[in-house]
């Protein structure tokens, strides 16, 4: 619990305050502590980062509309990642 932030360190308030208009430390689980026990992505992460945060000055439908945005480049990227993978076959 220690290593994903979720048992505070007395000598370490990192996870105590944000920086900028988001509300994770508010929370007990915050995006990080998700990241590193799903070992996520960039993309993966910033997603959930998206999902859980609550920014105020900023509709909630942005937030999708980033989701949407950052889902379209990752299958993008698979994509690529599998013709690649299916061209070296037939090499």
């Amino acid at each position: 619990m220690k290593k994903l932030g979720i048992i505070q360190n007395p000598n370490d308030d990192t996870r105590s305050f944000n920086v900028g208009a988001s509300d994770y430390s508010k929370h007990t689980i915050q995006p990080w502590s998700i990241w590193i026990d799903y070992n996520l992505n960039g993309f993966d992460a910033d997603i959930i980062k998206r999902v859980l945060r609550t920014k105020d000055g900023e509709p909630r439908s942005k937030d999708y509309e980033k989701i949407i945005h950052i889902c379209k480049e990752r299958l993008r990227q698979l994509e690529n990642e599998n013709r690649n993978s299916e061209s070296n076959l037939l090499d």
